[in-house]
């Protein structure tokens, strides 16, 4: 009775993750229309109505048309890598729930989306920098211990789950040789 409990705890858990996965996915996918929207706005429209709603962004400040659209369009190249990592996740929430563990296909999963983490996070920082030096004038590197090194850990982590379950793998495999 206590194992059968267990398991369901498992699977509810395991539920309410892909659950959360999805609900994130679906509201990057959103957020990245609406970028587009800005986007396109922008520059078939009225670029000074969009600059005025960016005008006092987070990283820095945006004054010019050049600037806006080239934070605007990196931020839809950022952010369509991130959905690509939401939509591996689902994939591989589904893979992991529905079928044996231990597949090819989960370990290059999680060994892809742990190299994309590493390389967008490493990318984003990159480009604060670079529009900072460019488009403020000002030199300023700044790593916050959540933004970057967090998630740096958690793409790193999720390469070492990919080996950790290929090393599964090959013991499963070798198992059931002895069979």
């Amino acid at each position: 009775m206590l194992l059968l409990n267990d398991n369901c705890r498992g699977m509810k858990s395991s539920e309410w993750l892909k659950n959360i996965f999805s609900v994130a996915y679906y509201l990057m996918i959103i957020g990245w229309i609406l970028l587009l929207g800005f986007l396109l706005y922008a520059i078939f429209i009225s670029p000074g109505d969009i600059l005025e709603i960016f005008r006092d962004a987070e990283e820095f400040e945006i004054k010019s048309k050049n600037a806006l659209y080239t934070s605007l369009a990196y931020e839809l190249l950022s952010s369509g890598v991130w959905i690509f990592i939401l939509y591996l996740f689902k994939k591989l929430m589904q893979d992991l729930m529905a079928g044996p563990l231990f597949t090819k296909l989960q370990i290059a999963s999680f060994k892809l989306i742990g190299q994309l983490i590493i390389f967008i996070t490493i990318v984003d920082a990159l480009s604060i920098f670079v529009f900072k030096a460019i488009f403020a004038g000002r030199m300023e590197i700044n790593f916050d211990l959540f933004d970057f090194w967090f998630v740096i850990g958690i793409g790193l982590f999720l390469i070492f789950l990919s080996k950790i379950f290929n090393q599964a793998r090959i013991m499963k495999e070798e198992n059931e040789l002895t069979v």
